[in-house]
């Protein structure tokens, strides 16, 4: 049975909009968000990290870890140095490459096809109206 932590990632306006419980990796060292692929993120963490909140009496009292993170950061949010990681441009690098890599070699037409010929339909409205034949 995997180990389960609590992480809430914090988006750029620094809201925490996840809140949930996620794995923790074999090595012990980071949460499992998601791994692999292009949204790769599973920071660090270590004893500095969380912030322990109350526990209702209905789930037995006491106190449950929190950790926070930045959305992609490396690591998580170290509470006694007051650091805080934003995500690794590297990292950010090779996740566009990978989502641009299936675009390669596929021409997209600069206009669509259904602006092309309103486009169309109006200049021969204009050439009919310049004509005299519409009035």
């Amino acid at each position: 049975m995997t180990k389960k932590v609590k992480l809430a990632i914090l988006d750029k306006d620094l809201k925490a909009r996840t809140v949930k419980k996620y794995d923790v990796s074999d090595s012990g060292e980071q949460i499992k968000v998601k791994s692999g692929g292009e949204g790769h993120f599973m920071p660090y963490f270590d004893n500095n990290s969380f912030v322990e909140f109350p526990r209702s009496r209905w789930k037995g009292g006491g106190f449950e870890k929190v950790y926070f993170a930045k959305k992609g950061a490396k690591k998580c949010i170290n509470f006694e140095t007051e650091t805080v990681f934003n995500p690794d441009p590297e990292d950010m690098k090779k996740a566009v490459s990978a989502s641009l890599l299936d675009k390669l070699g596929k021409d997209d037409p600069a206009f669509p096809s259904w602006i092309i010929y309103a486009i169309l339909v109006v200049s021969i409205g204009v050439a009919l109206k310049v004509f005299g034949v519409i009035v």
